[in-house]
């Protein structure tokens, strides 16, 4: 006998079936069951996104933390060696 035939035979057995007063308080257990099962999946999506930003701000903190600092002075090619201060611009001896 294959499965198909088996699984024929089981639903026309389960559709032979009469129908059975559904217990007191099934759908509020369903609900309940639900609501329980939605909740962990919330969890669980909020503990992966903890991991993820714990990870990510880890990794940024370990990866700079041993960075030597380098001081640069900045300078702009557009103005360099230019006197630019207040006194120069308007002509202002000090």
């Amino acid at each position: 006998m294959d499965q198909e035939t088996r699984l024929n035979d089981a639903l026309r057995s389960l559709g032979d079936m009469q129908s059975e007063v559904v217990p007191e308080g099934f759908m509020d257990s369903v609900w309940s069951r639900a609501g329980e099962m939605a909740e962990a999946a919330n969890a669980r999506r909020r503990l992966a996104l903890f991991a993820v930003i714990f990870a990510a701000g880890m990794g940024g903190g370990i990866g700079t933390i041993q960075t030597p600092a380098k001081a640069e002075p900045t300078s702009h090619e557009l103005f360099a060696g230019a006197d630019l201060s207040p006194a120069v611009l308007l002509h202002v001896e000090p």
